[in-house]
């Protein structure tokens, strides 16, 4: 209890000095209390939006890709009714071999319309779909640019007279064999059929697609999760400046975050040009989604500190008060002030305080953060909570050794829970005098636990679980620098399917996905442990033997995983099928550069399938590199 017989034995200078002293401590415990949650905060948002990144990155190379590879599909089915055509002498047979070709055609071309066929007047002279009414299609631009290409053009989207809808139209000229223009062979490709494969991607409640054409930003085809039915913006360039500006930038690949021009909703877009074609493909995921539970836990968090700094604060403006009256109560008040200031109890920020390393002071955050019971931490080694000896030396000459320079100290590093189980603690200390110090804990785990999850996501084939080419290249570089370093070489193969397509077209794209992941397992138990098997895309694998430098032993493994791929896979429904694979292989001895391995891996892989399919072909190419060795066989060879 405070004497109130010494009321007034303070001096007015003591009470300067102390008012500064509380108002100076409590401004600097509530700078370390919101310094520390705000650099933890910090790092969960940039995980979470380096989360949010690479996966609409992910999406919108995808996206892209699988839209070139249509796009391809078509050029090529024109190209070869144009090719027929040159190649048809009689006049009377041209028009039935147009009506048959576009027939066949379209049968493949799943994802179009129609295939149509327009005179050189401009009018639509033939189709395999019927249409009402006779169309003349000799304003559109398409055609005069179709007339003065000998290629495949593609139009800007456009409302098609045709199918009533806005789509872009694929079309390519034909010359007869005379060298005459004759018209041109066209199709369509609806806006509704991209949104349609939009939707098929995994966007959350409030993610986005769109396509756009290069140059002129004009929208061709968008879907939204929260308005899927919505065509908002087809044929207009309604887009936001940070698109624009990043586009300067860059106009292949980017990304950006910002409100959506559309519908007005913040997304992390990222943005990929679809190859070879003029068209961008735009993957955005909402941040309010992504960053949802961040924003959350910042304001829970942050009104608890508020809270803790407030009662820090009244309780010094009650101690303060007290010291007014009675000098003896006023040091005792600063020595409990002190006490509080060090010793706050919360549920969020763990506080120990330690001597020569052993606990001396827990708080309630400690105790459930590491699984202990009131008061069991008391007189532990701080060795006890570190998983190994290293850790712990660590701890004690970087962090002691910054604390007694004057400096904060502040790291994240693994700690023991009671039961024994790991867990990631953000952790900074303070020291109180020369052998005390103040630590502060704060539980981590589940956000390195996001961070990881992200990795998966950015690094790993979402199909089969295999490595991506860009986790390939990373472990493929890796491979080499080990090689290199024990003088040993190494095989790297590229692997495609044969066969694979007609599985698609015949039982189905889940029947295609069911044949791809039984063949990453395959080949997964046919290599060795510190060998590397990665998906590429499409029926595309890569491999990488390690310490392989032999022809003879590289092609007992490859025939052993051609095996295991020839076997029947089974599809569901009692039904089987059975693939093949050709599989090109490069032997590399040296510093040899990346690049440069996989290419030739490539060519080789090519040459195999040429060569009739379900084959191994070694590939010769000279490296640029003269510390470099490819292929080091005595020629190129295909093993049937």
């Amino acid at each position: 209890m405070l004497d109130r017989r010494n009321i007034g034995s303070a001096s007015p200078t003591s009470l300067v000095r102390l008012r500064r002293w509380i108002i100076g401590g409590n401004l600097a415990l509530a700078l370390v209390l919101f310094a520390a949650v705000g650099l933890s905060l910090n790092n969960a948002r940039e995980g979470d939006e380096d989360a949010a990144r690479l996966t609409a990155e992910n999406l919108a190379a995808s996206m892209s890709s699988e839209i070139a590879a249509e796009m391809r599909l078509v050029d090529n089915a024109l190209a070869s009714i144009a090719e027929r055509y040159a190649r048809t002498s009689r006049q009377e047979d041209r028009a039935d071999l147009l009506t048959q070709m576009a027939a066949e055609q379209h049968v493949l071309l799943k994802h179009v319309t129609a295939v149509r066929v327009v005179d050189a007047t401009g009018q639509l002279v033939s189709s395999d779909q019927d249409v009402a009414e006779p169309l003349h299609l000799g304003d559109r631009p398409y055609f005069e640019q179709a007339r003065a290409r000998d290629a495949t053009v593609v139009s800007e989207p456009i409302r098609c007279r045709t199918v009533h809808a806005w789509c872009i139209v694929a079309a390519r000229r034909l010359i007869n064999a005379e060298g005459g223009f004759d018209g041109i062979v066209l199709t369509e490709l609806t806006s509704r059929h991209f949104a349609q494969l939009f939707a098929g991607m995994e966007l959350g409640h409030s993610g986005a697609i769109s396509m756009r054409a290069n140059g002129s930003l004009l929208l061709v085809s968008r879907y939204s999760v929260s308005e899927p039915e919505s065509v908002k913006g087809l044929g207009e360039a309604v887009v936001s400046d940070a698109l624009r500006a990043n586009l300067a930038r860059n106009a292949d690949r980017g990304w950006y975050v910002t409100r959506t021009a559309l519908d007005k909703v913040e997304r992390i877009t990222a943005y990929r040009r679809v190859a070879g074609y003029p068209f961008t493909v735009y993957a955005g995921l909402s941040t309010g989604e992504y960053l949802g539970a961040w924003y959350r836990q910042a304001a829970e968090i942050i009104a608890l500190v508020a809270l803790l700094v407030a009662l820090i604060g009244g309780i010094s403006a009650l101690l303060y008060r007290g010291q007014r009256r009675e000098r003896e109560g006023r040091l005792a008040a600063d020595r409990t002030a002190r006490e509080q200031a060090l010793m706050l109890e919360n549920d969020l920020v763990g506080m120990v305080r330690l001597k020569s390393r052993i606990v001396q002071w827990d708080n309630r955050a400690v105790e459930r953060i590491l699984g202990y019971g009131p008061g069991e931490l008391r007189g532990v080694s701080m060795r006890d909570l570190y998983l190994d000896q290293a850790t712990f030396d660590h701890i004690g000459r970087a962090g002691y050794g910054a604390l007694h320079a004057g400096e904060r100290f502040r790291t994240q590093v693994q700690m023991r829970r009671k039961d024994g189980s790991p867990l990631w603690i953000d952790l900074s200390g303070m020291l109180v005098s020369e052998d005390e110090s103040l630590w502060m804990l704060v539980d981590i785990d589940a956000l390195k636990q996001s961070e990881e999850a992200a990795y998966g996501m950015a690094f790993r084939d979402a199909l089969t679980g295999l490595p991506n080419r860009r986790l390939f290249a990373e472990k493929l570089a890796d491979a080499q620098a080990t090689a290199l370093r024990a003088n040993a070489g190494l095989a790297v193969c590229y692997l495609d399917l044969d066969g694979f397509k007609p599985v698609n077209d015949r039982h189905g794209h889940e029947a295609g996905d069911e044949v791809l992941r039984q063949v990453g397992q395959r080949l997964q138990q046919a290599l060795r442990a510190n060998d590397i098997v990665a998906r590429l895309g499409g029926d595309e694998f890569a491999l990488v033997l390690a310490g392989n430098s032999d022809a003879g032993s590289a092609r007992s493994v490859l025939q052993r995983c051609l095996s295991e791929i020839e076997r029947p896979i089974g599809i569901g429904g009692g039904r089987t099928v059975t693939v093949s694979a050709s599989i090109g292989i490069i032997l590399a001895q040296g510093a040899c550069e990346t690049a440069a391995v996989l290419r030739a891996a490539d060519e080789a892989m090519y040459v195999a399938k040429r060569a009739g399919k379900g084959r191994i072909h070694f590939g010769s190419t000279a490296s640029p590199d003269a510390a470099c060795t490819l292929a080091p066989v005595a020629a190129a060879r295909l093993v049937a």
